[in-house]
């Protein structure tokens, strides 16, 4: 759909409370104006496919739903074809389709979470962008946020505190989410049915990939360099960040990573993700012979089938002594990226993989509880630090290790410092999803800090910031709260 550009500016003023931010970081007052602006002739932005336009919301342009790629079912990712009117961008775009959300159904995480969940379309290919400006000449750092979920679920709007306008206004950065191919769509190994399919098993991450090609042919015209961008990723989107960290194709296209609880060191061998496309094939009744009929499935019967066949080929593994001894590589058997030996050449964390991204600074860390709210996480936290000293042995670029340790006061404390409760923190939007943190005066402030140790990591490989102590690389381990420390 496109806009032309014949459209008058609207602008629109909404009176706000005293919590409302508005101005400079840090800048209250009783009464302020938020602004909107949402004319096409000062938002557009030339890309490579063709013009879009977005809005000016208090001094940050935002672009939703831009296409990076397009692609059919089981196959890699190409260009998106072109246009030449202007394309509305205001607005965010289709979701990878997805199983329903258990918490949907439980109050107290709906509350917290504050979740949009969107709209699902096989058509999920998009990419959202703030800056502080367009068509400037400015070289901003960026920084790309890939989301949660594991590798089967989520979204870059699912979370409020994934918004990117507070880091783009007040830090001087370029912030970019983006949707790709998740579950079946994503991570269905059909290699064993032919050429055809040889990525098949890998391509939520070669999606991935096509988007930061997007951010490096195109982040320019949106105030944004090129030669200094940052992927940073919590739980699932942590993982996406190990992978990419390991895949030549990726090489280049980064220059600096964090992952935030998600440090997966290993793949899944391709003897089982094998397995699961052939039981999937199974179970959809369809003939080996007739493997395109694969294309025109039913998207729920599709993941119906897929599940299934992950349920069967995991029963194997246990019964063959080979499910995997680390609980987050059992939790998300199945359905995560494949060492295929080409897209993902060597298990993430073996060195000939750690080789790839030799040069890359990295910030690796986790929250104190996770999903453990009386003692401290079993999953993610031994992970993080054989992820760091694995690294720093094999003489790669500095690890800056952390653990995030502030608690929430919500819902009288129950959440502890809960999986994904940093996100607002680095994204400086402690207040915006106040039903997860309570906002306040304290945890604000830890925001402002913490965001900027992420943004300072993005401009200069080193993450600072004033009122925090100087972070020293692992095995030294910052740990993150009201009165910061290194440990």
């Amino acid at each position: 759909m496109t806009m032309r550009t014949r459209i008058p500016s609207i602008f629109l003023f909404a009176a706000c409370l005293a919590v409302a931010a508005c101005g400079p970081k840090g800048v209250r007052s009783e009464q302020c104006l938020h602004s909107l602006e949402t004319s096409a002739k000062v938002s557009t932005v030339q890309t490579a496919s063709g013009p879009v336009a977005g809005y000016i919301e208090d001094g940050v342009y935002t672009y939703k739903g831009i296409p990076y790629a397009r692609a059919e079912r089981f196959q890699p990712a190409a260009d998106p074809e072109p246009w030449t009117e202007v394309r509305s961008s205001r607005a965010y775009g289709p979701t990878c389709p997805q199983g329903p959300r258990s918490g949907w159904y439980d109050d107290l995480q709906a509350f917290s979470m504050h979740w949009d969940d969107g709209f699902p379309d096989e058509d999920c290919l998009r990419v959202n962008v703030w800056t502080a400006g367009i068509n400037d000449g400015r070289r901003r750092p960026v920084m790309v946020w890939l989301h949660g979920g594991g590798f089967s679920a989520g979204s870059g709007q699912e979370q409020i505190g994934y918004d990117g306008a507070n880091l783009a206004r007040d830090h001087g950065v370029v912030v970019v989410s983006l949707n790709h191919r998740l579950n079946v769509l994503g991570f269905l190994d059909l290699s064993g049915f032919g050429n055809r399919y040889a990525a098949s098993g890998n391509l939520g991450m070669t999606d991935i990939v096509k988007a930061l090609e997007w951010v490096r042919d195109n982040i320019s015209a949106f105030g944004g360099d090129p030669a200094n961008v940052t992927i940073f990723g919590q739980s699932g989107g942590g993982g996406k960040v190990c992978t990419l960290l390991a895949m030549p194709a990726a090489k280049g296209l980064f220059h600096k990573a964090v992952v935030e609880s998600g440090s997966i060191l290993e793949a899944l061998p391709q003897k089982w993700s094998r397995r699961i496309g052939a039981a999937t094939v199974r179970h959809l009744g369809i003939n080996p012979a007739r493997i395109a009929e694969i294309g025109t499935v039913p998207y729920a019967a599709l993941l119906e089938a897929y599940d299934a066949a992950v349920a069967e080929v995991r029963t194997d593994a246990e019964h063959e002594g080979e499910l995997p001894e680390n609980l987050l590589n059992q939790l998300i058997f199945g359905t995560r990226p494949v060492v295929d030996g080409e897209v993902l050449p060597h298990q993430p964390g073996s060195a000939a993989a750690m080789a790839v991204s030799k040069d890359i600074p990295v910030i690796i860390g986790t929250t104190y509880h996770e999903f453990t709210r009386d003692r401290e996480d079993p999953i993610f936290k031994p992970l993080a630090l054989q992820q760091a000293a694995d690294r720093t042995a094999a003489g790669c670029a500095p690890v800056y290790l952390y653990q995030f340790t502030w608690e929430s006061p919500v819902l009288d404390g129950a959440l502890g410092s809960t999986h994904c409760l940093e996100i607002p923190f680095v994204f400086d939007n402690v207040e915006l999803h106040r039903t997860f943190t309570g906002g306040g005066a304290q945890a604000v402030e830890l925001g402002h800090r913490i965001s900027r140790l992420w943004t300072n990591f993005a401009k200069t490989g080193v993450p600072s910031a004033d009122g925090m102590p100087a972070w020293e690389p692992y095995p030294r381990m910052m740990i993150l709260n009201i009165e910061s420390k290194l440990k």
